[in-house]
């Protein structure tokens, strides 16, 4: 499956959008704070960029943050 490619702006607005639509049932997830995607080479499944939030999080929450994020790292690569 081909990945869509995204800048950096497009991806941190897309994790802020499918944290804003889980909010309803992952109290906190509006508070994270997202920052842009860090770029690295491609690793072994074509993904080439990561990001942490910025937020101490809880675990409940802190685990729905990452799951969106290793979805969309599969989904979206930035631009070389």
């Amino acid at each position: 499956m081909p990945k869509i490619v995204r800048t950096a702006e497009q991806i941190r607005d897309e994790v802020q959008n499918r944290m804003a639509n889980m909010a309803a049932d992952v109290p906190g997830a509006l508070r994270v704070r997202i920052p842009l995607p860090e770029r690295h080479p491609p690793d072994a499944s074509g993904r080439n960029w990561n990001m942490v939030p910025l937020n101490d999080l809880g675990a409940h929450c802190a685990h729905h943050v990452q799951k969106v994020i290793e979805d969309m790292r599969t989904e979206f690569v930035l631009p070389d």
